[in-house]
């Protein structure tokens, strides 16, 4: 979707020639996305949550120049990124239809999620393969980094052992804000991502709190980025994430470092969270000298500000902007209040694959027509097995007659497994296809999770069954994923 279709070619300004990034970015285009973002910001928080038409509204403001500037450069079409529930403008930068983006926090037919899901957390599978697609979001902090460390495993994965060159200089990007850093899920993908130098971009928000609780609590010192300064196989960039002139150039740096193919990268960005956590939320903890620094830091006038003395967008041009994005927004907030209710009817659609046609994104678009039926009766013959035996020559059989299957988890290499099921098969099919796992289950089923989406066959293994409990969240997201995006997203795995 061209998001500037409605904006009259003549208002726009011209050239961007004087600054550094005017070839990797329209800058009108940006500014029109910031300003629709700002818009439906406001629209939700005077009109649609008052009147309790959305319940779940969270405000990017000050987050939202960052994330767009990053969205316009995700543009290799085997790019894939998670966000988070403050991920909005980053999702409109990707193309997704302002009238869905708005009425999935009203909770209504169509869309991305067909009112299954809360409105905040989106997904988009981009099945043009113009640019990035956008993992299925979930409500769990954290969560969204082993998939994108996943993905990128699988771009290495498709261009070094299926020699298919179209995933060169694709990336996996995860976003998260500063609290984020301290969870399991963030410390699992890091891990990941670094031991094996995958094309994974780490991009933080860092607005200073999670919710209302400050750096000093996450981590000693009140820095985490500057704690990871020691961490190998890591490029850090950190800057500010508001400024018109260094943002761009952080960015830009961050995304050709993991485009390269030299490695992972955490990029920080300092952004203000203009709002509170969320609608409700007043930030009493927070000084009013620090609210008022905070607005002082606005990226939203500086760009304006910026373009004007640029010559790239004058003040009347940037309001003609601004109208323009307004009434963008009043038009789908009245298209999508006239979408009806979800049928309760369909409700149990999808809960299960279906026979036929599915559209998917990755390697999942196929007719599951095509694969045949099995064998319902009995075949006796042959020779008794163990268990182990059994389970050992199905996975050589996968593995050797099925290219995309890859079989990991702790202990499966070299050692063959606790159990011995996957003795040998390091040796017989190399390590970037049956390999050992960091002590992560979070991550060693978040990791298959980006690896079905790409189209892989992932089989992980589990030790115990004590031991999936840390694995919970992931198993419960990949679970209800197809259900939860309308059809839209599934990741099919075999987890041992």
């Amino acid at each position: 979707m061209d998001v500037i279709d409605d904006v009259p070619v003549d208002t726009l300004g011209s050239s961007s020639e004087e600054i550094d990034t005017a070839d990797l970015f329209d800058w009108q285009r940006i500014s029109y996305l910031l300003l629709l973002s700002r818009a439906m910001d406001t629209i939700e928080e005077q009109e649609l949550v008052p009147a309790k038409l959305v319940f779940n509204q969270f405000s990017a403001r000050g987050h939202d120049l960052a994330q767009i500037l990053l969205g316009c450069l995700l543009t290799h079409p085997q790019d894939a990124a998670t966000g988070y529930y403050r991920s909005r403008p980053f999702v409109l930068s990707l193309g997704l239809d302002i009238e869905d983006v708005v009425a999935a926090p009203m909770a209504k037919s169509g869309g991305y999620s067909d009112g299954r899901d809360i409105g905040v957390v989106c997904n988009y599978p981009n099945l043009k393969r113009d640019g990035a697609m956008l993992f299925p979001m979930c409500g769990g902090v954290g969560a969204q980094y082993t998939p994108i460390s996943g993905w990128a495993q699988s771009i290495v994965y498709h261009r070094d052992q299926l020699k298919d060159a179209a995933y060169k200089g694709a990336i996996g990007v995860s976003m998260g804000g500063d609290a984020s850093m301290s969870t399991s899920g963030f410390w699992s993908a890091l891990n990941i991502s670094t031991t094996n130098n995958l094309p994974h971009l780490f991009f933080i928000e860092d607005n200073g709190y999670g919710i209302s609780v400050p750096q000093s609590v996450q981590t000693p010192g009140g820095d985490q980025v500057a704690n990871l300064k020691a961490y190998k196989n890591l490029k850090i960039i950190d800057g500010d994430g508001t400024d018109p002139i260094e943002t761009p150039q952080l960015v830009q740096q961050a995304v050709e470092h993991v485009r390269s193919g030299v490695g992972p990268c955490l990029l920080r960005l300092n952004v203000p969270r203009l709002c509170g956590h969320t609608f409700q939320d007043t930030q009493t903890y927070k000084p009013e000298a620090l609210i008022a620094e905070e607005q002082a830091r606005d990226p939203l006038p500086k760009l304006r500000s910026y373009l004007a003395e640029q010559g790239i967008l004058s003040y009347q041009q940037w309001q003609t902007l601004n109208d323009q994005a307004e009434t963008a927004v009043k038009r789908a907030v009245e298209g999508a209040r006239f979408r009806p209710e979800p049928s309760i009817d369909s409700l149990q659609k999808y809960i299960f694959a279906e026979q036929g046609p599915v559209q998917l994104r990755g390697g999942l678009a196929v007719d599951q027509h095509q694969f045949p039926a099995s064998n319902a009766e009995p075949m006796p013959q042959g020779s008794r097995l163990n268990m182990l035996t059994a389970i050992r020559k199905t996975l050589d059989y996968e593995l050797q007659t099925n290219p995309k299957v890859v079989v990991f988890g702790e202990d499966v290499g070299p050692k063959g497994g606790v159990h011995a099921a996957t003795l040998g098969l390091t040796e017989k099919y190399g390590d970037l296809r049956v390999f050992d796992t960091s002590l992560s289950e979070e991550g060693i089923i978040g990791r298959a999770v980006g690896m079905a989406l790409a189209g892989l066959m992932p089989v992980p293994e589990i030790q115990f069954r004590k031991y999936a409990e840390p694995a919970a969240e992931q198993l419960s997201d990949t679970g209800i994923m197809r259900w939860r995006t309308n059809n839209q997203f599934a990741a099919p795995m075999v987890v041992r």
